[in-house]
């Protein structure tokens, strides 16, 4: 393989020396992030040897060799943990070097095991070789067509939390939309999903907003290393697989105690580069086998970046939302119940639909309430979006501060934390017309008119004789 190194206070000929025996080229070397850059863009190597340096373990160099293909691999001293810097980085290929020089086993096995720590561990500094790993069928290769075997499969894989398995069910992808002006698109993706895994599904949330991703703070979780990123990442090298997903991902409280998985955003918008179109497609096409319902909360802009640029090889920042939307069953188009965020929501309708392709439109509009519609913000909200869109089944949900203030006090999803709040019922309806309606559960009077159905339709049951009086 074509090397490059970038790393500064490491001894470079040691480094250099283990890569020659081990048969490998030198592409060049580079000192600091301008110089990585600028060797980048004229000679591409296959890998990128990166120092835990904060000279060049930045995400401008990640990133960069990202776009072009690169593999970009750490290299940190044996026994000591990454530094905050480099651990945000979400790069999962590290490189362990210690008395005994550079150890290439990971390099060598093309992709990162399934147990990657946060930090070099020196407990364990022995190389890890091609053999030792398994083969073709660590790749977990996607069947051409979902099957029963691969839908009963998807249900083994089933968080332990979300309760018994329930029957198996075709996978599907929902993406929560909004235009610009904060509708609550974050609030009711995160919403949505926790009833969902609360109702018995296994469900994935995925933050793939290029612009302010936001549900690890609203959940209060970590994300030093993006989790979607880290799967684009993967996906990149064609080394994404379900045990990578689990890996990479965080669990957090969903409704009636059941739990959900998170795959968090970008911490950073500068990062947008890393979700471009073809890993962000691939990720969710690999969720689909990892979870039974995958949300996804997407960013606002609908615009075709090509209209923005002249180079037609630059990667596109609302590449990701576009093939997100191409990726989904179904689509949530969240709106705000003001004229402003009606307008809004109404004028990016017709491109909303044409980018979805595919995919139903569900319309929600948020925070219906009085003091800003007059008399009847129901009946005006309804009359708007048929006149101007032909929508005539939107979900209307109730202008609700407290619970939303609530939410975010405690870092929950709002149907857990104020469940009996009108925002919590307004998503409940949106995910029975989403056709998750929960099974309804037997009356006591339904079950007393049973019984006496049986009885009477028994005719061998006689009354039991009376006592005669006298």
């Amino acid at each position: 393989m074509l090397i490059a190194l970038a790393v500064p206070g490491l001894d470079l000929d040691t480094v250099e020396l283990a890569l020659l025996r081990a048969g490998h080229a030198i592409a060049w070397r580079a000192a600091d992030q301008d110089e990585v850059l600028t060797q980048l863009a004229q000679r591409a190597p296959d890998v990128l040897l990166v120092a835990d340096h904060p000279a060049v373990a930045t995400s401008g160099v990640v990133g960069a060799a990202d776009l072009l293909g690169v593999r970009t691999c750490l290299v940190a001293l044996a026994g000591t943990d990454l530094s905050p810097g480099a651990a945000r980085l979400g790069v999962l290929d590290v490189l362990p070097i210690g008395a005994e020089g550079l150890d290439l086993g990971m390099l060598d096995a093309g992709r990162a095991p399934a147990p990657v720590p946060p930090s070099v561990s020196a407990a364990a500094p022995a190389p890890v070789t091609a053999p030792s790993r398994p083969a073709a069928p660590a790749l977990d290769p996607a069947p051409a067509v979902e099957t029963p075997s691969a839908a009963s499969h998807l249900e083994a894989e089933q968080s332990p939390a979300v309760g018994s398995t329930p029957p198996a069910r075709r996978p599907r992808t929902i993406v929560v939309w909004g235009p610009a002006g904060a509708p609550g698109r974050t609030t009711l993706a995160i919403g949505l999903a926790a009833e969902l895994a609360g109702r018995g599904h296994a469900v994935a949330l995925v933050d793939a907003d290029t612009y302010g991703g936001t549900i690890a703070p609203a959940l209060g979780l970590l994300d030093e290393a993006p989790g979607f990123a880290a799967a684009c990442r993967l996906a990149g090298a064609e080394a994404l697989t379900t045990a990578e997903l689990d890996r990479i991902a965080q669990s957090a409280p969903a409704a009636n105690g059941a739990s959900m998985v998170v795959l968090t955003g970008i911490g950073r918008p500068h990062r947008w580069p890393e979700l471009s179109a073809g890993r962000v497609a691939a990720v969710l096409e690999r969720c689909r086998r990892w979870r039974e319902v995958i949300v996804v909360d997407a960013g606002f802009n609908l615009e075709t970046d090509e209209e923005l640029s002249s180079d037609l090889a630059a990667p596109r920042r609302n590449a990701a939302t576009i093939a997100a939307l191409r990726a989904a069953d179904e689509v949530v188009a969240v709106g705000s119940a003001d004229p402003v965020g009606l307008a809004r929501l109404l004028r990016a309708h017709g491109d909303l639909v044409e980018a979805a392709e595919a995919a139903r439109v569900r319309v929600v509009v948020n925070q219906v309430r009085a003091s800003v519609l007059g008399i009847d913000p129901h009946g005006q909200v309804r009359q708007t979006l048929e006149r101007f869109a032909g929508v005539r089944d939107a979900v209307l949900i109730e202008n609700d501060p407290d619970a939303a203030d609530l939410a975010l006090l405690t870092a929950r999803p709002v149907t857990a934390a104020a469940p009996r709040g009108a925002l919590s019922r307004g998503i409940a309806e949106l995910a029975d017309a989403l056709g998750f309606a929960r099974s309804p559960a037997p009356r006591a009077g339904a079950r007393w008119a049973a019984r006496l159905g049986a009885r009477r339709a028994a005719p061998h049951e006689a009354p039991a004789p009376t006592a005669r009086l006298g």
